[in-house]
């Protein structure tokens, strides 16, 4: 076979490309890293998941609700009665006309527009004769200081927050649904008076927080003012508090819980977190498959993965055996010392040895949810909690004042206290609001 000469330019062409393909490979690879890596959970990324539009359903699947489902009809029951007749013909005029058909439609509505009033409220402090008290009657519901009404304040925040509406577009809807004039200022002044009412509820959190036995922590990253700051989220079984601090190091974690703190704490592996020395550390394992599951590529690294993914199921059959403290005990030593063995094995492939390393550094606080009842294998609760602050981050970009993030901590942290206790987030604002506003 006759070999074919390249000239040296063509090589060197040739060359060019090649080295542009590898640029280019890098470059998609290091944006896809952005969407699948260990730190991001596959619910993160909805666009990465199987196509499921074709999928049919298994023989004998049977769709709909299933027997004894009361179901979620609303029922109406009329409050008001609405005619819509007529006795003339809308084309020629004539008043010889009769119903072809009369149908009846129940419909809900609002009033529109919802016009909102001014109210002027005669306050009297009062004053005790006999002690000297002075004091304000306990039925007043109208702020001692500002222009604007409790109720007003509640719908602010709910648009602000529930809906993740900013401050221009919470103003504009303000004036199209209630006719009610407002300039972005005067939102945020409103989001500053609830949250600095909030104070002491906000504090709360913290104490409790402080006082927990088990504890899931995460942190994020959010802008303020262009610089990089971490929203860090602490969680219980009842309680959830934000902070934002411009450290991810474990100042953070020594302010909230304490540098003594010997509760239990279930996190990722950061390093900031060995900072708790008193404390046991449950690392997360849905951060550790995410992680492995990238090695699948090759034969070693696919082992590797099933081997992790196999002692996670185990994690999750025994804790629901309901085992004694011993058997609990045992189980650990048991799975620490699996675990140790798998790692020393797969360290040898130069391509798992980052992973294997990653495992080593935390061998002792991957199966503490084995020794110690109630704790969950993975940090996902914390997850969880964090997932809201990550979409306020991709709507607003960044927090633009101090005032603005510390705002955002406090109102955030009850809102989600509250929905973790099941609690009516409307009552439980307008009770803080009414408390701290109006009684001054």
């Amino acid at each position: 076979m006759k070999r074919i000469q390249f000239k040296k330019s063509t090589k060197d062409e040739l060359i060019d490309i090649i080295l542009e393909k590898d640029k280019v490979i890098e470059k998609l690879e290091k944006e896809l890293k952005k969407y699948k890596n260990s730190n991001t959970p596959s619910s993160a990324n909805p666009h990465l998941k199987n196509n499921t539009a074709d999928y049919v359903a298994s023989n004998g699947a049977k769709r709909g609700a299933p027997r004894g489902h009361k179901g979620i009809t609303r029922r109406q029951i009329p409050e008001r009665k609405m005619i819509v007749d007529t006795d003339k013909c809308p084309r020629c005029y004539s008043e010889d006309v009769n119903d072809a058909k009369v149908s009846k439609k129940l419909v809900e509505e609002i009033p529109d527009p919802v016009v909102p009033e001014v109210v002027e409220t005669e306050i009297h402090l009062k004053k005790c004769n006999n002690c000297g008290l002075k004091f304000i009657p306990n039925h007043n519901e109208t702020p001692l200081k500002g222009k604007f009404g409790i109720n007003l304040m509640v719908l602010v925040i709910f648009i602000r927050f529930l809906l993740r509406g900013v401050l221009r577009k919470t103003a504009s809807f303000l004036e199209a649904g209630f006719a009610f004039k407002l300039t972005p200022a005067s939102v945020n002044a409103i989001i500053m008076r609830v949250a600095d009412a909030a104070e002491k509820e906000y504090e709360d959190i913290k104490i409790r927080i402080h006082e927990s036995t088990k504890v899931y922590v995460d942190e994020t990253s959010f802008s303020v003012l262009g610089i990089n700051q971490w929203v860090w989220v602490f969680r219980t079984e009842s309680d959830i508090l934000l902070v934002i601090r411009p450290s991810r190091g474990n100042n953070v974690l020594e302010e909230i819980l304490g540098k003594d703190y010997s509760g239990t704490v279930i996190c990722d592996c950061w390093r900031a977190y060995n900072y708790l020395s008193n404390a046991r550390l449950q690392r997360c394992w849905a951060h550790l498959l995410r992680r492995s599951e990238e090695l699948v590529e090759t034969l070693a690294g696919y082992n590797f993965h099933m081997k992790l993914c196999e002692m996670f199921e185990e994690i999750k059959r025994f804790n629901l055996s309901n085992p004694a403290e011993m058997q609990r005990k045992e189980k650990y030593k048991e799975m620490t010392r699996q675990l140790k063995k798998v790692v020393s094995y797969y360290a040898q492939y130069e391509q798992l040895n980052k992973t294997a390393n990653y495992i080593w550094l935390n061998i002792e606080n991957w199966f503490t949810c084995i020794e110690l009842e109630g704790i969950e294998p993975t940090n996902n609760f914390a997850e969880q909690a964090i997932r809201e602050t990550v979409m306020v981050r991709k709507i607003i970009g960044a927090f633009r004042s101090e005032n603005g993030k510390n705002n955002y901590e406090k109102l955030a942290s009850l809102i989600a206290t509250w929905q973790l206790k099941g609690l009516d987030i409307k009552t439980q604002l307008k009770e803080t609001l009414v408390k701290n506003l109006c009684f001054c």
